[in-house]
């Protein structure tokens, strides 16, 4: 009876992230400008990723595997947040012209 309701949380888990990830990856392609991109990005690294690894966490066989699934948690945890803020500061103290946006929407230094 565990092993049932253990396998229908990871299954929601899996669901949930993959809708996260699928809907993050249309913003990708839809949003305007690089900044927007840059945040639509950041939500399928964290809850999206996180969503999927929890419910492989739960379906994990060994324990072994378990620690790995959650060494990779804790470096997504740590490294995308980073990542998202030193790719959004290069951005906006460069003096190039960013990816997606318009002349018209920069200011006019």
């Amino acid at each position: 009876m565990i092993e049932i309701l253990i396998e229908l949380t990871a299954t929601v888990f899996l669901l949930g992230g993959s809708v996260v990830i699928f809907i993050g990856s249309i913003g990708l392609l839809r949003l305007p400008d690089f900044f927007c991109r840059l945040h639509s990005a950041g939500v399928i690294d964290s809850l999206g990723a996180w969503l999927v690894l929890a419910g492989l966490l739960l379906l994990a066989p060994s324990l072994v595997v378990a620690f790995k699934v959650i060494a990779i948690v804790v470096l997504l945890f740590v490294l995308t947040p980073v990542s998202s803020h030193a790719l959004g500061r290069s951005a906006l103290e460069s003096d190039e012209e960013v990816p997606g946006e318009h002349p018209d929407q920069q200011d006019q230094t």
